[in-house]
C-alpha cells in the first residue's frame, strides 16, 4: 500500500472511515496498457525524420517561407513597403514637398459664363517664387493687372476693377515660373475662360395675385347725393376739386380735413389748366377761372354761351350748341370746329390736348376731330364714354359688358372688363365697381385685382398712384400700387433676337425660321448669312454688340449681332449679322426682316470692339483689350453719312472710349470707325479697320406706342448660351 497522504483530503473529508476507504483507493495500481504495433512504427517513423533533419541542417528558406509562420511575417513585411510607398508618394506631392511637377489650377478654366467682377484665381500645386511666376503671366487680350498671393494660390485682378464683356480670355503661366525651391516650370500652362454680357434688368410684364392689404381707403367729403364724380386733382395731388349734389365746387385736402367751398352752386364742368396754376368752371352761363397763386376768381362772358369747358394748352376751349371755340386776342370767340346741325347733341368731354371731343347724338357716342371736323362713332349704340389717356391721343369708352380702348379714329386697341375707368400719367388703368377694382396695362397685361369693394367713377392724381372714387355717396381717396415696369419695344424686339440666336445654337432651322418674315427667309436663303451654322469651326456663343429703335409705325429695330466660332474650347474667329425686325400690324410681335452678315474676323489680333452704346450726344465704345492711351484720339472716330469726321472729343479709362460732344440726330446714318493706328496696351495694332453703321437714335416707346422719358438706344444684353 502507498504511505503517500494527501492533506488536503482531510480537510474535506472530516470522518475518519471515509478518510480511510480514500487512502485505500488511492493506494491501488493500475496495469500498463498493452503498446498497438502501429504507434510504435509512426513513432519509430517520426524520430527518424527528425534525425534525418538534424543531420542534413536548417529548412531551406522557401519552406519556411510557405510554412503559417512564414507567411504571416511576409505578408507584414509587404504591408510595411507599401505604406512606406504612399507616404512618400504624397510627401512628394503636397506643397513644400519634393515634386519636380508644377501643376496650376484654376476655377475658371473651361467656365464660358464667368462673371466681370471677380479676379483670376490660379492655384499651384506647391509653393512658388512670387516674382518670377508673376513675371511668366501672359494674359490675351492684353490687360494690365495687379497680382496678389493667398498661401499657393495667385490673384490677377484686372487693373480697371473688372473683366471686358463678351471675352475669351487666355491666360498662360510661362517657363519663367519657378517654385519657391528654385525649380523652373518645365511646360507652359494655359487657363481658358470666356465672361459673360452684363446684364440690365429687363421689364416682364407677369400676372398680378391680389393683394391681402386694403389700399389705404380713406373717406374726406360727403358728395350731397351725387352719384357720379365731377372732379379734379390739383396739380400737386394734394387735393381734390368736386362738385357735389347742390352743385357746389369744393375743395378737400386727399388725406381728409376741412372741407372748403369755393363756389356755392351753379357750377359744373371744372377744369384744371395744363400748368396746373389755374382751375376753369361754368357757372350761371359763364365761365370762372380760379387763379391759385392770388386766390382770385375771373369772370368770363364768352359768347355763344359756354356748356363745357376746358383748355388748348393756355387758352380756354369751350363748347357751345353749334360747336367748339376759343377766346381770341379782342375777347371774341373764335370756332375751331363745328358740330353737327341735326339732331339733339350733348357734348361729354374735350381732349386734354385740345384736339378732339366727344359727343352723344341720340344713342350713339363720337369722337370729332378738330382739324378735319370728322367724327367717328364710338362703339354700338349705348356706348358711354370713360376717360382719355394722360395726352390725348387715346380713349376708354364702355359698352354693357367690356371697357374699349381706342385710338381718335375709333379703332379698338384693346378690350378690358367691364367698370368704370381712368387712365394714370404712368400709364395704368383702373377698372372700379360695385364689388372690386382692377389695375392693368392699357394692352390689358397685368390685368389684376388690387382690392374688393365699392369703387366707382375713379379719378388718378397726377402722380398716378394715388386716386379718387365714390362709394356711398361720399368722396373717397386711396393709393394703388405700381404696376411692374413696362417693356419697351426694344425690350419685345431683344426676346425676338434672343429666341432666334438659341434656336440656331440649337441647330433648329425650323424654330429659328418661325421668327422670320417673308423677307427675313429669303434674306437667309439667298446665299447671304447661313440660318444654321456647321462645321469646323463650330457656332458656339453671340452676343448682341448694338440695338435701337430706328423707326414707328410699325415699330422697327436694328440689332449688331456678333456670332463667335470655336475650334475646340479656343474661339478662333467672329462674324457680324445686322438684323432689322418690324412689329407685324397683325399680330403685334417683331419679326426679322432683313438680315446682312459681314466678313469673317480672325481673333487674338489687337483690340476687338465688344459693345457700343449710342446716345445722342456720346458714343461710349468698350473693348476686350487695354488700350494705349495716346492713340484713342485718332484711333476711334464717328463720321457722317457723307464720311465726314465730325467734331467731338474722345476720352479713355477701363478699356472703354467715350466719343462725347456729337450732336446725333434721330434717324440719320452715322459710321464708327477704328482704324488700325489704335494700339494695346501690347504695343499691338488693330489688325483691319473695324467700322459699324449706325442710325441716330430715337426715342425708346412702349408696345402702346407711349414714349419713354429714355431717348437713347442702349445695347439690349441677350445671354450667350454654351451649348450641351
Amino acid at each position: 500500500m502507498n504511505s503517500y497522504h494527501d492533506p488536503e483530503l482531510d480537510d474535506v473529508l472530516q470522518d475518519e472511515e471515509v478518510r480511510r476507504i480514500a487512502s485505500v483507493l488511492s493506494s491501488v495500481r493500475m496495469p500498463e496498457p498493452p503498446l498497438d504495433e502501429a504507434f510504435r512504427t509512426g513513432l519509430r517513423r517520426q524520430l527518424m525524420n527528425e534525425a534525418w533533419a538534424m543531420t542534413e541542417g536548417r529548412t531551406s528558406w522557401w519552406r519556411r517561407a510557405f510554412a503559417p509562420p512564414g507567411l504571416a511575417w511576409a505578408g507584414a513585411a509587404a504591408g510595411l513597403l507599401l505604406i512606406t510607398s504612399v507616404v512618400v508618394f504624397y510627401a512628394l506631392q503636397r506643397p513644400g514637398g519634393f515634386s519636380t511637377t508644377i501643376v496650376a489650377t484654376s476655377p475658371l478654366d473651361g467656365n464660358r459664363s464667368v462673371a466681370l467682377e471677380q479676379p483670376i484665381l490660379v492655384a499651384f500645386n506647391q509653393p512658388m517664387d512670387h516674382p518670377s511666376t508673376e513675371h511668366a503671366v501672359q494674359i490675351t487680350p492684353a490687360t494690365n493687372v495687379t497680382f496678389g498671393w493667398r498661401a499657393n494660390t495667385l490673384s490677377v485682378q484686372p487693373t480697371g476693377g473688372t473683366l471686358a464683356p463678351n471675352t475669351q480670355y487666355q491666360v498662360t503661366i510661362g517657363p519663367g515660373a519657378k517654385t519657391a525651391s528654385g525649380k523652373p516650370l518645365s511646360t507652359p500652362q494655359t487657363i481658358t475662360f470666356v465672361t459673360k454680357t452684363p446684364t440690365t434688368p429687363t421689364a416682364t410684364p407677369t400676372p398680378r395675385p391680389t393683394p391681402a392689404s386694403a389700399l389705404g381707403e380713406k373717406q374726406v367729403a360727403g358728395l350731397g347725393g351725387a352719384t357720379r364724380l365731377s372732379a379734379q386733382w390739383s396739380s400737386d395731388s394734394s387735393s381734390v376739386y368736386y362738385i357735389d349734389g347742390h352743385g357746389a365746387l369744393n375743395v378737400v385736402p386727399a388725406r381728409g380735413g376741412a372741407v372748403t367751398t369755393i363756389a356755392p352752386d351753379g357750377a359744373s364742368s371744372p377744369a384744371l389748366s395744363p400748368t396746373g396754376d389755374r382751375l376753369a368752371y361754368i357757372r350761371a352761363g359763364k365761365v370762372e377761372v380760379l387763379t391759385f397763386a392770388s386766390g382770385k376768381t375771373e369772370e368770363l362772358s364768352l359768347r355763344p354761351a359756354p356748356t363745357l369747358v376746358g383748355w388748348a394748352q393756355d387758352r380756354i376751349i369751350w363748347a357751345a350748341v353749334d360747336g367748339f371755340y376759343t377766346q381770341a386776342d379782342d375777347g371774341s370767340g373764335h370756332q375751331v370746329a363745328a358740330l353737327p346741325a341735326t339732331g339733339s347733341i350733348t357734348v361729354l368731354s374735350i381732349a386734354p390736348d385740345g384736339g378732339h371731343a366727344i359727343y352723344r347724338q341720340g344713342q350713339n357716342l363720337f369722337i370729332l376731330d378738330f382739324a378735319s371736323g370728322k367724327s367717328a362713332q364710338l362703339g354700338p349704340p349705348g356706348a358711354a364714354f370713360e376717360t382719355w389717356s394722360p395726352g390725348g391721343s387715346q380713349l376708354i369708352y364702355s359698352t354693357v359688358d367690356k371697357v374699349v380702348v381706342s385710338d381718335t379714329q375709333g379703332v379698338t386697341q384693346s378690350t378690358l372688363p367691364a367698370g368704370d375707368a381712368a387712365w394714370s400719367s404712368q400709364d395704368a388703368i383702373l377698372i372700379g365697381g360695385d364689388t372690386d377694382i382692377f389695375q392693368t396695362r392699357p394692352d390689358g397685361t397685368n390685368l389684376g385685382r388690387i382690392a374688393s369693394g365699392t369703387f366707382h367713377s375713379p379719378l388718378w392724381a397726377p402722380n398716378g398712384s394715388a386716386f379718387a372714387f365714390v362709394r356711398g355717396g361720399a368722396l373717397w381717396t386711396a393709393t394703388a400700387p405700381a404696376l411692374p415696369p413696362e417693356p419697351t419695344s426694344l425690350d419685345e424686339a431683344s426676346a425676338v433676337i434672343d429666341n432666334f440666336m438659341k434656336a440656331r445654337l440649337a441647330g433648329q432651322s425650323d424654330q429659328a425660321g418661325a421668327y422670320l418674315d417673308a423677307n427675313g427667309k429669303a434674306a437667309y436663303a439667298s446665299g447671304g448669312p447661313r440660318l444654321v451654322i456647321t462645321g469646323d469651326p463650330s457656332f458656339t456663343r453671340y452676343y448682341v454688340l448694338t440695338a435701337e429703335i430706328t423707326g414707328s409705325q410699325p415699330d422697327t429695330a436694328r440689332f449688331v449681332v456678333r456670332l463667335v466660332l470655336s475650334h475646340g474650347k479656343l474661339d478662333v474667329s467672329d462674324q457680324e449679322e445686322i438684323l432689322t425686325l418690324v412689329r407685324d400690324v397683325t399680330s403685334k410681335q417683331f419679326m426679322i426682316d432683313q438680315a446682312a452678315a459681314g466678313a469673317h474676323r480672325d481673333l487674338g489680333k489687337g483690340a476687338e470692339v465688344v459693345s457700343i452704346d449710342v446716345q445722342a450726344d456720346t458714343v461710349r465704345v468698350t473693348f476686350d483689350s487695354d488700350l494705349n492711351p495716346a492713340t484713342v484720339t485718332d484711333g476711334v472716330t464717328v463720321l457722317d453719312a457723307k464720311g465726314k469726321r465730325l467734331e467731338a472729343t474722345a476720352s479713355y479709362a477701363n478699356r472703354v472710349v467715350t466719343v462725347s460732344g456729337l450732336n446725333l440726330k434721330q434717324g440719320d446714318s452715322y459710321r464708327l470707325a477704328v482704324l488700325t493706328s489704335l494700339l494695346d496696351v501690347s504695343g499691338q495694332n488693330v489688325a483691319a479697320e473695324y467700322d459699324l453703321d449706325f442710325v441716330g437714335p430715337t426715342i425708346k416707346k412702349h408696345p402702346n406706342h407711349k414714349e419713354d422719358v429714355t431717348a437713347s438706344p442702349s445695347p439690349s444684353p441677350s445671354p450667350s448660351p454654351t451649348p450641351a
